[in-house]
């Protein structure tokens, strides 16, 4: 082997090296971003909360849905004014759990929300198709199912013999997070890049 040949094997060495680490490392995080403002149901900034953003994944009514919440999904803490942007996640359509100031509690992996599906007896069976507790006094903080409660304000869709829940804010396990129920269903957006949000807490 001549002394030019020699003097490349290094330079292929450090080649070969080099592609080898290229291949091995991590795909670069997604540059989506989606900002937003949080407020309360009075229009008052939802000021130094904590947000995450969550994967609703189940069957299309939610009969066995979960909130799944990896922990490579960013968690944001709103400004004095409630504003807030999410950086680096994949496009898709997501919840948001969020923890009001001051709490400390750890996020969960996930959160079974089938049980926003499951009807409780009715207190005026004689009424149908009716959304109630929406003017008036506000209905008054009650635990629904086994792990959430509905914080005061919440309302109820009347059918019948049994009713289910219709707008609340909802506390998963006695100091857990918290997430927005709309018409029923757990409030979701579809976030693409430069989303804008809007997210309102019902009982707040």
């Amino acid at each position: 082997m001549s002394r030019r040949s020699l003097c490349l094997v290094p330079l292929l060495l450090a080649a070969v090296v080099l592609a080898a680490a290229e291949q091995g490392k991590a795909p670069a995080p997604p540059a989506t971003t989606a900002s937003g403002v949080f407020v309360g149901r009075s229009g008052k900034p939802m000021a130094k909360a904590r947000l995450t953003l969550g994967e609703v994944v189940g069957d299309d009514v939610l009969l066995y849905a979960k909130i799944k919440l990896p922990s490579a999904i960013p968690t944001v803490t709103t400004d004095d004014k409630g504003q807030f942007q999410f950086q680096g996640f994949p496009a898709g359509t997501y919840t948001i759990v969020y923890q009001p100031a001051g709490a400390g509690t750890l996020l969960p992996p996930e959160i079974a929300i089938r049980g926003f599906s499951a009807m409780a007896r009715s207190f005026a069976p004689e009424l149908r198709d009716m959304e109630v507790g929406k003017t008036g006094e506000p209905y008054p903080q009650r635990v629904w199912g086994a792990t959430f409660t509905l914080l005061k304000g919440h309302t109820f869709w009347l059918e019948g013999a049994n009713m289910k829940v219709w707008n609340a804010t909802a506390r998963w396990r006695q100091h857990g997070v918290h997430l927005e129920i709309r018409r029923g269903l757990v409030w979701m957006q579809k976030l693409a890049d430069k989303s804008q949000i809007k997210l309102d807490a019902w009982s707040f």
